[in-house]
C-alpha cells in the first residue's frame, strides 16, 4: 500500500502562495506607512500650466486655509476658500496682453484688460471650478505615482528584509501582535512626521499667511473676504471691479435684446425651415463658433425647430469644423459642453481648429463628442473624415505649428486615406490650405472664382475626388459653396464655412469677440442634405443671424444633378 502524502507539485504551489500572500501584505503594509509622505509630495508636486484669459499662469496647491492669487509686481490677492485646508495657488506671468506695455500694475486693470477678462469670464463660477478640476486630476495622479512607487519599493524591501533577517519568534500570537502594530505605529508616525517636515519647508507651507488690506470691493462676488498684501493692489481693484461690473450689465442687456430680437425673427420663420426630403438625410453644420454663448443658444433653437416642423429624426447629426473656443482654456469647457448639447442627444462629430489646445480636445471627448484625429469613424451612420487644425494660435498672438506637419501635408495626408480607404461620406478640414491640398488645386480662393453650377455637370480642372462632401472654415468669410463634377457621374460638395459666432476674424485687443457678446460680425451656419443611399450632398439650407438681430432663413439651394 502507497504512502499518501502530498504531490511535490502542491508543496511548490503553496510555497509560491506563502510568497505571494507576503509580498501582497508588504505592499499593502509599505502603502499604509507611506501614505502621508506619499500625500506631501502630492500636495508639493500638484503644478498645472495652463492660461486665465490669455495671462499664461501657474497653478499650484497650499496648505495654509486660503487660495492665492499671485500678480508678480502688482501683489498678492488671499482668497478665504480651501478644501480641508487645502487651497489653489494661481500663479499669473503677466497681463498676457501685448498691447498692456511692459506688463506694469497698472496693465492689470486697463479698461481693455476689463473688458477682455468680464467678456472671457462673465460666469466666474464656473470658470473657477474649471481650473480646480484641472488641479483635482494633477492630484490625484501624483499622489496615484507617490503611492505606487512608496508602496512598490517599500514593498520590495520589507519582503526582502524579512527573507533575510533572523526573526525572533514572540512566545504568544498576542506578542506578535502587539510587537507588530507597535512598529506599525512606530513606522506612521516616523512617516507622518518626515511629511510634516516635507510641508513645512516647502513653499506650499502651513503657517497661516494674509494680506493686511481688505478687499470690500470683492463683497458679494466669489472672493468675499478677500484680503491683499499690496495696497496699490486694494485702490485699483477698487475702481477696477466697479468697471467690470458696468461692463458685465452692458454686456447682458446687449446680449438679451440681441437673443430675445433673433430669436423672434427665427421664430416667425418657422414655416421656411426645410427638413430632409424622402430618402434623405440631414447634418447641422458648425464652425468658428469661438465660444459665443448666443449663437450656441440659437443654433440650438434651430435644431429644436427642425425637429418640430419634421419629426425628432429630421437631423442626423452635428459636425463641428473646429475652433469651438476662443484661446482653448480649461474655462472654455463649459461651452464646449454646451456646444455638445446643441441637438439634445444628437450625436456630435468634430476636429479641432488653431485655437484649441490639448485640453480643448480631451474636453471635448468628455462632453461625449468624437473627436477626429486622421482616421475616418462612424458616426449616426455617417462616414466622417478629418483631423485638427496642426496650427496652433493664441488669442492677439501668433500661430505655429504644433509639430512638423502643416496644412498642405495634412490636405494630401486625408486625401491618401480618402482615397486608400472606405469613401467617406465628409470630409472635416479647419483651414483652406489644408483644403487645397485634398482637392488638388493650388489656391482655394481662386477655385471658388470659378464658374460652376451646383445643379449642370460641367468640365472643370478638379480631379475626382474620393468624398461625398469637403468642409473646412477659418477664414470667417460668408461665400458660395461649389460642386467638384467627378468623372463617373458623382459629384463632391465644396463648401467654406462661415463663422458660426459671429466672431471677428482678426482679433486685436480694441476689435475682439468673447463668449459673452452679441455676434461682431454676421454669423451663418447650414443644415446639409444628403441623399441616404449614394450619401451625395442634394440640397442645403442656411441660416444667418445679421448684427443687428435679424434672422435669415435662406430658401433651400438644391445641389447635384438630380
Amino acid at each position: 500500500m502507497e504512502d499518501e502524502g502530498v504531490a511535490p507539485e502542491d508543496s511548490a504551489g503553496r510555497r509560491v502562495a506563502r510568497v505571494a500572500v507576503r509580498a501582497l501584505v508588504s505592499v499593502l503594509l509599505a502603502g499604509l506607512v507611506g501614505s502621508p509622505l506619499a500625500v506631501a509630495w502630492a500636495l508639493t508636486h500638484t503644478q498645472v500650466e495652463s492660461h486665465i484669459g490669455t495671462s499664461p499662469t501657474t497653478f499650484s496647491l497650499t496648505t495654509r486655509g486660503h487660495s492665492e492669487l499671485r500678480l508678480g509686481i502688482a501683489g498678492t490677492v488671499f482668497v478665504p476658500e480651501s478644501r480641508g485646508g487645502v487651497g489653489v495657488v494661481a500663479t499669473v506671468e503677466g497681463p498676457g496682453d501685448p498691447g498692456a506695455g511692459s506688463g506694469d500694475l497698472a496693465a492689470y486693470v486697463r479698461p481693455e484688460m476689463l473688458a477682455l477678462y468680464t467678456g472671457l469670464f462673465h460666469d466666474p463660477a464656473a470658470a473657477v471650478q474649471e481650473y480646480v478640476d484641472l488641479v483635482e486630476q494633477e492630484f490625484r495622479h501624483q499622489l496615484l505615482v507617490a503611492l505606487a512607487v512608496v508602496a512598490g519599493g517599500g514593498g520590495a524591501l520589507l519582503l526582502a528584509l524579512s527573507r533575510v533577517l533572523p526573526v525572533r519568534p514572540a512566545a504568544t500570537r498576542g506578542k506578535r501582535l502587539g510587537r507588530g502594530a507597535a512598529v506599525l505605529v512606530l513606522a506612521l508616525a516616523t512617516s507622518g512626521a518626515g511629511a510634516w517636515l516635507q510641508l513645512s519647508t516647502s513653499e506650499t507651507g502651513t503657517a497661516g499667511v494674509d494680506g493686511r488690506y481688505a478687499l470690500p470691493a470683492l463683497d458679494g462676488s466669489l472672493a468675499e473676504g478677500s484680503t491683499t498684501n499690496s495696497p496699490v493692489l486694494r485702490a485699483l481693484l477698487g475702481g477696477a471691479v466697479a468697471k467690470a461690473k458696468v461692463l458685465v450689465e452692458r454686456q447682458e442687456e446687449s446680449v438679451a435684446a440681441y437673443r430675445e430680437q433673433a430669436q423672434d425673427s427665427l421664430d416667425d420663420q418657422a414655416d421656411a425651415i426645410e427638413g430632409p426630403e424622402d430618402g434623405e438625410l440631414a447634418v447641422l453644420m458648425q464652425s468658428d463658433m469661438h465660444c459665443n454663448a448666443t449663437m450656441i443658444a440659437l443654433q440650438s433653437r434651430v435644431a429644436s425647430l427642425v425637429r418640430e416642423e419634421h419629426g425628432d429624426d429630421a437631423l442626423r447629426m452635428l459636425a463641428i469644423a473646429g475652433d469651438l473656443t476662443t484661446n482653448g482654456t480649461a474655462a472654455e469647457g463649459t461651452c464646449i459642453r454646451d456646444e455638445a448639447a446643441i441637438g439634445g442627444d444628437l450625436p456630435v462629430v468634430a476636429i479641432t481648429g488653431n485655437h484649441e489646445t490639448e485640453l480643448s480636445a480631451q474636453q471635448m471627448a468628455d462632453a461625449g463628442m468624437t473627436v477626429l484625429d486622421g482616421d475616418a469613424e462612424d458616426v449616426a451612420d455617417v462616414r466622417v473624415l478629418g483631423d485638427g487644425d496642426p496650427s496652433r494660435t493664441e488669442l492677439f498672438g501668433g500661430s505655429s505649428l504644433r509639430g512638423d506637419e502643416t496644412q498642405q501635408d495634412q490636405g494630401a495626408r486625408l486625401h491618401d486615406e480618402a482615397t486608400n480607404g472606405d469613401r467617406p461620406d465628409l470630409v472635416l478640414m479647419h483651414e483652406g490650405y489644408a483644403a487645397a491640398a485634398f482637392l488638388g488645386v493650388d489656391d482655394v480662393r481662386a477655385f471658388f472664382e470659378e464658374p460652376s453650377s451646383l445643379v449642370d455637370p460641367v468640365e472643370d480642372d478638379v480631379r475626382d475626388l474620393p468624398a461625398g462632401a469637403v468642409f473646412y472654415s477659418h477664414w470667417h468669410r460668408d461665400i458660395e459653396p461649389r460642386v467638384v463634377w467627378n468623372s463617373d457621374g458623382t459629384w463632391t460638395f465644396v463648401m467654406e464655412l462661415n463663422t458660426s459666432g459671429g466672431a471677428v476674424a482678426a482679433s486685436t485687443i480694441n476689435n475682439f469677440s468673447t463668449p459673452w457678446s452679441p455676434p461682431q460680425q454676421e454669423a451663418s451656419f447650414p443644415v446639409v442634405f444628403m441623399d441616404a443611399e449614394t450619401r451625395l450632398v442634394t440640397g442645403y439650407q442656411l441660416y444667418r443671424f445679421l448684427v443687428d438681430g435679424t434672422a435669415v432663413v435662406e430658401p433651400r439651394a438644391d445641389v447635384g444633378a438630380g
